[in-house]
């Protein structure tokens, strides 16, 4: 990986890290990918079946997207120079798209509470209680059924938005779980 270790002495200006979903579009491929750290003109991505070195591509979180070119290619990992400088707070778990998502979390949880003070919920189609372990697995099954159908490009392409939806709803059931816990 003598390649990556070049790119991290040329890099021009810090990264942030963070682990956060995105797709990924260029001429021969896309996906969901994992966004590992970000600046404001570049990123490490990780997923498979990523493009090949002097690829163009697009990266897209919500409402977001930059365009890039993939710089060095490694194990399941690729180092991609945006075209345009971003706004790296944008991009962060915490931004104001995963700040929406947190509202809708609290007004849910507000609602359950305001219904009789249930504290466990109940699956609908059977008597046990839900815990945050089902909701953990509930979570990482979302995203395996995401990442699955990211990688048919006919299904990414018509279904691009509805695959983070999935993402959220991940994100949504994880966050429930640690109130649980």
């Amino acid at each position: 990986m003598q390649v990556q270790g070049r790119a991290l002495q040329e890099r021009r200006e810090d990264r942030i890290d963070i682990l956060v979903r995105a797709t990924m579009r260029a001429p021969q491929s896309a996906g969901v990918v994992r966004l590992c750290n970000i600046s404001p003109i570049g990123a490490l991505i990780e997923g498979s079946d990523l493009p090949a070195v002097g690829s163009n591509v697009e990266l897209q979180r919500g409402a977001l997207s930059v365009s890039g070119k993939v710089v060095w290619l490694g194990d399941d990992q690729a180092g991609v120079s945006f075209e345009d400088r971003i706004t790296v707070q944008h991009w962060l778990p915490n931004a104001e798209p995963q700040r929406a998502v947190d509202r809708a979390f609290q007004r849910i949880m507000q609602e359950m509470r305001g219904q009789d003070n249930v504290q466990a919920m109940s699956a609908p189609l059977h008597g046990s209680q839900i815990t945050a372990d089902d909701m953990e697995r509930s979570a990482g099954a979302l995203e395996e059924l995401a990442d699955a159908l990211a990688c048919e490009p006919e299904l990414f392409a018509r279904y691009a938005t509805q695959l983070q939806s999935l993402d959220v709803a991940a994100q949504m059931l994880r966050k429930l779980a640690l109130r649980e816990d």
